[in-house]
């Protein structure tokens, strides 16, 4: 008979440096969070909900080839607001950043507003839960500049242009 799966021990370990598909540490902080930041209007990929059983147990192939064996190694993640809209949560301690929150809700606010203003917009500030340190930043999806292409030279010219503004 076949043990029971707990997601509670399906945690790569200290000592470890790769698992195989297990929850980083840093994964474990968003999945300990995921209800906090549902009821905000956030839903987190199946990987980080508390009642996750990984695709891949029971088959032969690999956690790389599923969508839930991707893993989080950074304290951002991407989450679809309520209204449909993909975004990218970014988890900060404000006592170890002093300065984050006010420079990022500086640089988004409308006196800052100008065509030149290339920062990155904050969307949302999510306070702190109860028991946790962290503040949560909502700000829009971005790609990597690799994975979008130029199409024209304008767009060449164009992105040169922001980058030496």
């Amino acid at each position: 008979m076949a043990a029971e799966f707990d997601a509670a021990k399906f945690v790569i370990q200290h000592d470890q440096i790769w698992g195989k598909g297990q929850l980083t540490q840093i994964e474990v902080f968003w999945r300990k969070h995921c209800q906090f930041l549902k009821d905000q209007g956030y839903i987190l990929r199946p990987r980080y909900q508390p009642d996750w059983k990984p695709s891949w147990l029971g088959t032969s192939n690999s956690f790389v080839d599923f969508e839930d064996g991707v893993t989080c190694i950074r304290p951002l993640l991407d989450a679809v607001r309520a209204d449909g809209t993909l975004v990218m949560l970014k988890a900060v301690n404000p006592i170890e950043m002093p300065d984050e929150i006010s420079a990022g809700k500086l640089l988004s606010s409308e006196s800052m507003a100008s065509p030149r203003n290339h920062c990155v917009p904050y969307l949302d500030i999510l306070g702190p839960p109860e028991g946790s340190k962290e503040v949560f930043i909502v700000l829009p999806l971005l790609v990597y500049i690799d994975r979008a292409p130029f199409e024209t030279i304008g767009e060449v010219m164009e992105f040169f242009r922001q980058i030496f503004e």
